[in-house]
C-alpha cells in the first residue's frame, strides 16, 4: 500500500537532493543513471534531480513522493488530495497513470477534474456517513449546483427575514 496524503512532504529528507535521497533510502543498490531515469519518468528531470528538496516548489516534491510510491510496487493507492500541490498538466498525468494502475485506488478529493476522469463509483462522506452515489460525476455535479442553490436561497430568505 502507499499513500499520499496532505502533508506529502513529510516523507521527504528536504536536506537532501532527489538523486541523494534515493540513492540513500529508496534504491540503495542502483547506478545513478538507473535514478535519474526512475526520477525522470515521474517529472524530476535535469537540474531538479541535483537541487536540494527543501528548494522546490511544492509540485516538484509531490513528483518525487510519486517516484517514491511508484517505486514501493504498491497494489493498492491511498491518496487524500493528491491534486493540492500539482499544475493541469501534472493533473492530467495523474489521472492517467491512475487508470493505467492495476490496483485499487482509494482516491479523497474536491477536485472535478481528477475526479471526472477516474472515477469507477463514487462515495459520499457527509453528516457522518459514507455511502455509494447511485448515478456518475456529472449527476453528482447537478445535484450539488442544486443543492447549493437552494441554501444560498435559503439564507438569503433567513437574512432577509431578520431584517
Amino acid at each position: 500500500m502507499a499513500r499520499f496524503t496532505q502533508h506529502f512532504e513529510d516523507v521527504l529528507d528536504l536536506t537532501k537532493t532527489p538523486i541523494d535521497y534515493f540513492k540513500s533510502k529508496i534504491m540503495p543498490k542502483s547506478e545513478i543513471d538507473q535514478i535519474r531515469a526512475w526520477l525522470g519518468r515521474y517529472g524530476c528531470t535535469g537540474a531538479v534531480q541535483s537541487q536540494i528538496m527543501g528548494q522546490l516548489s511544492a509540485g516538484q516534491k509531490a513528483r518525487i513522493v510519486f517516484a517514491i510510491m511508484a517505486n514501493s510496487k504498491p497494489h493498492l493507492l491511498l491518496l487524500d488530495e493528491p491534486t493540492n500541490p500539482l499544475d493541469m498538466n501534472a493533473i492530467d498525468s495523474l489521472a492517467k497513470a491512475i487508470n493505467e494502475f492495476k490496483g485499487g485506488v482509494i482516491l479523497v478529493s474536491h477536485d472535478m477534474r481528477l475526479i471526472s476522469q477516474v472515477t469507477k463509483e463514487l462515495w459520499i462522506c457527509d453528516h457522518k456517513k459514507v455511502q455509494k452515489y447511485e448515478g456518475d460525476i456529472m449527476n453528482f455535479k447537478l445535484a450539488m449546483r442544486k443543492e447549493i442553490k437552494k441554501a444560498n436561497g435559503q439564507a438569503a430568505l433567513a437574512q432577509h427575514s431578520n431584517g
